[in-house]
């Protein structure tokens, strides 16, 4: 064979083969990430997302519902339509993708969705909660739908998160999350609208594990955070998987796979994992989070509510917990991990689900999620859905001294102050109701704190103590495991506070 004639053939087998891989390319299939399937629950009222992968250049084209939104992948291979906003319905719709293939996604609902996320707290199953087994009988539901993310971690950001949509059933509801199951059930009692909840838990996951690395970034950075993500980058190994605590590891394998779906908000109950002398960190670190999320989806400031860390810790020892010192015997810098949490109402469309008086001394992960869940609905049901309602405890609002007394005023007081216990212990064993007021603790000048006495009068507390003449300064349930007992009569508890600005001791 001639040199010319051998070149003109190896072109020809090069440019055959080339085309073949582009034909194969051309040939891939229309797919879409997990979060879309069977029984999903599709956001109602606002304009969706849909999207996926195909190859490049392929026309694809959605429908759902007689509404039809069409588009060409891009040369990734990537693509997304939006739909228009469609109106809620508890009829079963057929959602269809069409590229070179058809898709049809089936018994679809259009309600609200709520993303439930955090770690143990959240991540507790109904199976195991107070009263989980006893409500199988009641619990199938049709109109309710979860979607449990498989637990996951990454050194990069991920387009597919592993889980699928079940239907509530007395079988499928012991799986879910006690306090996402609560809470939906409530919503769904309240509103009648088709609900989905998306549980993205996962047992020891401390708050910079889910956050983008993006937003660990913006000044000012949290630069231990960001070398030590660097460090498991270099470092990593083929087929190794961070322990959960990489910073971003979580945002990257379980959020943002999500992104950009169509949702009402988040319900968040997370903390354990921050307690400690990094508590002081959480007021920074928790504000952030929600920042950085409503910055990847770009909804706006989505609804985001979340919980105050339930009661764990010696019920012993002095008025109030010092931060430094910290043993098996304390609650590990609880207090300080609760102001950090409050930091965040600073934000928009926040709010806080009080635990504090639903602990257990001896249990990181209390069984008790009933009434977590509930609280977690009433802000929702108030602030989303517009029921007139009262879904908040007594909030401090001001302090000023009378004589040798500290008097204390509250907003959010409902139906007026009152002396209480928490709802997990009015039934069963009968426990008499202290007619004193616990949980209150005042100082002077020299920052000493001692056990106050107190008086209900409107909405105030008249405090006063023996130890201090001069009192200055009012902290309550500023202990791991507080004892604090005042409520408003709507069964709400104050939430924990402090007056004074002293560093922690």
């Amino acid at each position: 064979m001639s040199p010319v004639l051998e070149r003109l053939c190896s072109v020809v087998f090069r440019t055959a083969i080339l085309f073949g891989c582009l034909l194969g390319g051309l040939c891939a299939e229309v797919t879409m990430p997990p979060i879309f399937g069977d029984h999903m629950v599709l956001q109602q009222g606002m304009t969706l997302p849909v999207w996926g992968e195909a190859s490049p250049g392929e026309h694809v084209k959605v429908l759902i519902g007689g509404h039809i939104s069409e588009t060409l992948a891009d040369k990734a291979g990537k693509w997304r339509v939006i739909l228009r906003p469609l109106p809620p319905s508890l009829s079963p719709q057929t959602l269809v993708i069409e590229g070179r293939n058809r898709i049809e996604l089936n018994d679809v609902l259009l309600g609200d969705v709520w993303i439930a996320a955090g770690e143990g707290n959240m991540k507790l199953r109904l199976a195991d909660a107070v009263g989980g087994k006893d409500s199988e009988g009641a619990t199938t539901d049709r109109g309710l739908r979860f979607f449990m993310a498989e637990e996951q971690t990454s050194l990069q950001p991920e387009c597919h998160g592993p889980g699928k949509w079940v239907v509530c059933t007395g079988e499928t509801a012991l799986s879910f999350s006690a306090v996402g199951y609560f809470f939906a059930r409530d919503l769904r009692s309240a509103c009648r609208l088709p609900i989905g909840i998306i549980q993205c838990a996962i047992d020891d996951a401390p708050a910079q594990a889910w956050i983008s690395r993006e937003g660990l970034s913006v000044h000012p950075p949290f630069s231990g955070f960001l070398a030590v993500l660097g460090s498991r980058r270099m470092n990593s190994k083929p087929g190794d998987l961070p322990d959960q605590k990489t910073p971003s590891a979580l945002f990257n394998a379980m959020i943002n796979p999500l992104i950009p779906l169509a949702m009402t908000g988040v319900i968040w109950y997370q903390g354990e994992s921050n307690e400690g002398l990094a508590a002081l960190e959480y007021r920074r670190l928790f504000p952030r989070l929600i920042r950085d999320w409503r910055k990847r989806w770009g909804q706006g400031d989505f609804p985001f509510y979340f919980v105050l860390p339930a009661g764990y810790g010696s019920p012993e020892g002095a008025a109030v917990e010092s931060l430094n010192g910290l043993d098996a015997h304390t609650g590990r810098g609880l207090p300080w991990l609760r102001e950090g949490a409050l930091c965040a109402m600073t934000l928009p469309n926040t709010a806080v689900a009080s635990a504090v008086d639903l602990g257990d001394s001896e249990d990181r992960y209390p069984v008790e999620k009933l009434d977590i869940g509930r609280r977690l609905a009433l802000l929702a049901r108030k602030r989303v859905y517009g029921e007139q309602l009262v879904d908040t405890g007594p909030v401090f609002c001001g302090k000023h001294s009378e004589e040798k007394k500290l008097r204390v005023s509250f907003d959010s007081v409902g139906g007026g102050l009152t002396i209480g216990v928490p709802p997990n212990h009015r039934d069963g064993i009968t426990q008499s109701v202290s007619t004193r007021i616990k949980g209150f603790s005042l100082s002077g000048k020299d920052g000493k704190w001692f056990p106050a006495e107190g008086k209900i009068e409107g909405a105030s507390v008249l405090l006063s103590s023996d130890a201090v003449p001069h009192p200055e300064e009012v902290r309550y349930d500023w202990k791991g495991f507080p004892a604090g007992n005042l409520y408003n009569r709507e069964g709400l508890p104050a939430l924990p506070f402090r007056t004074d600005t002293r560093q922690p001791e």
